[in-house]
Order: C-alpha cells, then structure tokens, then sequence
C-alpha cells in the first residue's frame, strides 16, 4: 500500500479500520461491516501534438514542477473517457481543438509520484495558434532543436521516442 494513501476510517460506516490480509495483500478491512478499501490507481492522460515538425508544450504555472515545460496532460475523471480526457486536457491547457486522438502508449508507474497510469495519445493540428489557459503559463510549439527544460518521466520519454522517428 502506498504510504499517501491511508484510509484512517471505513467510508461506509465510519468504524477505525484495521488491516489484515484479503485478497492476495495486506488492505484496510472493518470490522464492523467487512468493507474492504482498494485504491483506486489515479489514471492521467498525456497528449503528444505535433504541427508540422514541431510539438506542443505548455509551460507549468504551478506545481509539479512549476516554470518547466510539458506536454497537455490531465487526469481522468471517473466515468470519462480517456481519449476525451485528453481532448479536453488539451482545450484547457491550450485552446487548441482536438478532434480525434491515437494512442500511442501506456505507462505504467512512470515514477513521478502523481500518476499510477498515464495513457498516451498523439494527434496532429492544422494552423493551430495554442492559448495558455488552465494551469498553463504558456503554450508554444517547439522544434527538436529549440526544445526548453522538460518536466515529467513521460514527456521525456515521448520525446525520445519522438526523436528517433517512433511517433
């Protein structure tokens, strides 16, 4: 279990829970009602936009990693479509229109401490003109030679990838 996530209290009925072993790990468990707690992995998405030969980055405005560059990404919200997350992720932090989305991976773990899960998707834009919105000070396209400091496992593992011709 994940030393940030700790349930101190049953969601349920409010009891102290304890732990004990359930279904293959050690899991809160209570004793009044026998509701077990599973953690949920908080899943985000990561869009890859290129124009031409360059690609979309926005500057974080806060933290993580505040001031350093990254690509449009967001969290899932329970019920939503990943691919949508990531249309919608891009709107916000950018103003730019998505439209249709290919993935083109899924990270698992990619040790950052914020995201369990982080699914890929990569999309082309047209002319576009990227706004900062959101939690985004900026939004610029970039080419391979003028890329600024990169932030996140993530980005900089697409951009690898990018860099070798694999997106």
């Amino acid at each position: 279990m994940a030393e940030h996530k700790a349930y101190r209290y049953c969601p349920m009925c409010g009891t102290a829970l304890n732990t004990i072993h359930r279904t293959g790990e050690m899991r809160p468990v209570c004793p009044s009602c026998d509701h077990t707690v599973y953690y949920d992995p908080k899943v985000a998405v990561v869009m890859f936009v290129r124009q031409g030969d360059s690609v979309l980055r926005v500057k974080r405005g806060g933290d993580p990693h505040k001031g350093s560059w990254a690509l449009p990404a967001g969290f899932v919200n329970a019920g939503e479509p990943p691919a949508d997350a990531a249309i919608r992720e891009l709107l916000e932090e950018t103003g730019v229109e998505g439209s249709s989305v290919t993935l083109l991976d899924v990270i698992a773990n990619p040790g950052d401490g914020y995201a369990d899960i982080v699914i890929a998707y990569g999309g082309e834009a047209h002319d576009a003109q990227p706004t900062a919105g959101d939690d985004a000070d900026e939004a610029v396209f970039f080419t391979l030679d003028d890329l600024p400091e990169i932030a996140f496992y993530t980005t900089n593992l697409l951009v690898g990838r990018w860099r070798v011709g694999d997106i």
